[in-house]
């Protein structure tokens, strides 16, 4: 299920959207939606069309459950499409005024049937074939990422509903934060067992961005959430207690992981291949949460912590995708 992996210029393309207009770049933050939704499109048409072959062989094929580690990059979609779906309802100050359900309503369905998809492949996968400690990797960190994401997005929506869609949207946005962190934690204790025995061997590097990345997330998600469980002031407190400690732990992962990709860039990397959108998109959520932080204490801190990365996401995105159109293109 690494077929998945494509999926992550989605999520930069909308992690920069999301990012342009903190930035002080508001013009942008429409055009880049529209071609992370054409992304999101497009990507698995093409898909279909590059592996049509394989659907002759049946549907036993596709259902087959292999280790957990074929099951990780898959979650990129319902993580790209939770993105989309937060943008969309930013975007849209309007929808309020749907005399029926918003257009971004339809994106998070899609969003949480992905989720629910993915996240019960892996979690099968881990009972078929158990946890293969070696084989783990960063993208691990996708999984709990999904309900992060899902979280944020469900409570974006959220605010355009009333009644008892608004309390349906609560409680799933809290039980989606609540497990998204959880999850976390315990991808996070499976890791540093990985580092501890086997330190990074046979590992790709890149995907560790998402660790920096997903606490980032967490830490979004946990304020995106306190704000719509307004009535509840301890659960308030207790979302905004974990959502600084979580932030102040991507802070921390900050360090190791720009020193390690500097370290890579400068002595391993020749520059030959296509450039991954993990760093982007990892960049984009990790100043998601700065930015919520630095919002709800408030704190300047934070907000330059995310202004910077901000600004590096966009950035990543621009260099990235400079570097790999006139790939894309001449394999057309």
């Amino acid at each position: 299920m690494r077929q998945g992996l494509p999926y992550g210029a989605v999520m930069a393309t909308a992690g920069a959207s999301s990012m342009a207009g903190r930035c002080g770049l508001p013009s942008l933050v429409a055009p880049l939606l529209a071609l992370a939704v054409l992304q999101a499109v497009w990507i698995p048409v093409a898909g279909t069309l590059r592996h049509r072959a394989e659907f002759r062989c049946g549907w036993a094929s596709w259902l087959e459950i292999g280790p957990a580690s074929e099951h990780t990059g898959i979650h990129t979609v319902p993580l790209g499409m939770a993105v989309i779906t937060s943008g969309m309802s930013g975007l849209n100050s309007s929808l309020a005024a749907w005399p029926w359900l918003p257009p971004p309503f339809a994106w998070l369905v899609a969003t949480w049937l992905l989720t629910v998809a993915g996240g019960g492949r892996f979690a099968c996968s881990l009972a078929v074939h158990g946890l293969q400690l070696k084989a783990m990797d960063g993208t691990w960190f996708l999984v709990p990422a999904t309900l992060l994401g899902a979280a944020i997005a469900t409570g974006d929506v959220a605010t355009f509903m009333w009644g008892h869609a608004f309390a349906t949207l609560e409680i799933l946005a809290l039980m989606s934060v609540a497990l998204g962190w959880l999850g976390y934690c315990a991808v996070a204790v499976v890791a540093l067992a990985r580092l501890r025995r086997f330190g990074l061997e046979n590992a790709p590097l890149a995907p560790w961005w998402i660790a920096m990345g997903c606490a980032g997330l967490a830490a979004a998600a946990l304020g995106r959430v306190s704000h719509i469980v307004a009535g509840e002031v301890h659960l308030r407190t207790l979302l905004s207690e974990t959502m600084v400690a979580t932030s102040i732990f991507s802070i921390a992962l900050c360090v190791p992981v720009l020193l390690g990709s500097a370290r890579f860039l400068l002595r391993y990397c020749r520059f030959r291949n296509a450039a991954v959108w993990t760093p982007t998109f990892s960049t984009a959520v990790f100043a998601l949460g700065s930015f919520q932080v630095g919002s709800d204490l408030p704190s300047a801190f934070f907000r330059s912590i995310g202004f910077a990365a901000g600004l590096a996401t966009l950035v990543f995105w621009t260099v990235t995708a400079g570097w790999n159109l006139p790939r894309r293109m001449s394999m057309c």
